[in-house]
């Protein structure tokens, strides 16, 4: 029953809670359920970005899975699925290649602003990407976000006409840009 609830629930942030109470078990009873997904490589979690490991820590993670086609959902959790799994593997390439800690963690402000991804190299945000099926404008909490802090940006657009650059945004097509990972 957790391994469907996660099925559903593809990019959002998990409250072991929550998820106990839909299935009528303990927190740790699920959190040992999740390990258990995660040892088998049914599943991968992806920790919010906080200098503060303790801050981080007691956030929530959001959960994807290892074989997209396990994903319930419309096609927009399919493919935010199918870009973490790109971005975990292109994390473990860069760490096994540099010998630095590459971690594929997401960005979520106390304003609730929330980025999907953000690619971090030994503490440091490389970039944050944001992932979207059609777009023709720029996300507002991204564009928030690369402006205050001066991060580059990337807006992943699976059907999208034209590339553009938009200060430090890039709006990009999907293919070429998990391609060149």
């Amino acid at each position: 029953m957790v391994l469907e609830l996660l099925r559903h629930r593809v990019g959002s942030p998990i409250s072991y809670s929550s998820i106990a109470g839909d299935v009528g078990i303990s927190p740790n009873t699920v959190k040992k359920y999740i390990s258990i997904l995660e040892s088998l490589y049914i599943v991968f979690r992806v920790m919010p970005h906080s200098r503060n490991i303790a801050r981080s820590i007691r956030k929530e993670p959001k959960f994807y899975f290892f074989d997209v086609g396990l994903v319930r959902g419309d096609n927009g959790a399919r493919f935010e699925n199918l870009t973490a799994l790109s971005l975990l593997k292109h994390a473990y390439l860069k760490t096994d290649r540099e010998g630095l800690l590459y971690e594929v963690r997401y960005l979520r402000t106390k304003e609730h602003r929330e980025i999907d991804f953000c690619l971090v190299m030994e503490n440091d945000i490389l970039f944050v990407l944001e992932c979207k099926l059609k777009a023709p404008n720029i996300s507002k909490p991204l564009l928030y976000l690369t402006e205050k802090y001066g991060i580059k940006g990337i807006q992943l657009v699976k059907d999208l006409k034209r590339e553009r650059q938009i200060g430090n945004i890039e709006v990009r097509r999907a293919l070429p840009f998990l391609k060149e990972l």
